[in-house]
């Protein structure tokens, strides 16, 4: 397989740098934005993709006891009790 090399001013190059950082922080927070990193509170259907697991399956984690916040028929499920209710069922 045959390269071909590119040569760039370093103006372009800067250019071409800068470019490439700003893609790749928009993909950066696109990723954690669907993967919700930046939030402590999850709805049951978001709880339920974060553990990798059916809505069904965090409906029996949640009939055993697994904390949630219900507020006025909103429920909520805050990650880090998730954690430590997880942990502490764990065999």
């Amino acid at each position: 397989m045959n390269g071909f090399q590119v040569m760039l001013s370093d103006e372009q190059a800067a250019s071409l740098k800068e470019y490439v950082f700003e893609i790749t922080k928009e993909a950066m927070a696109e990723a954690k934005n669907v993967a919700n990193v930046d939030k402590d509170f999850l709805k049951k259907g978001e709880m339920a993709k974060w553990l990798g697991i059916s809505y069904n399956s965090l409906s029996k984690l949640e009939s055993m006891g697994l904390p949630v916040i219900q507020i006025d028929g909103l429920i909520f499920f805050s990650k880090e009790e998730t954690k430590k209710w997880l942990m502490n069922h764990q065999k």
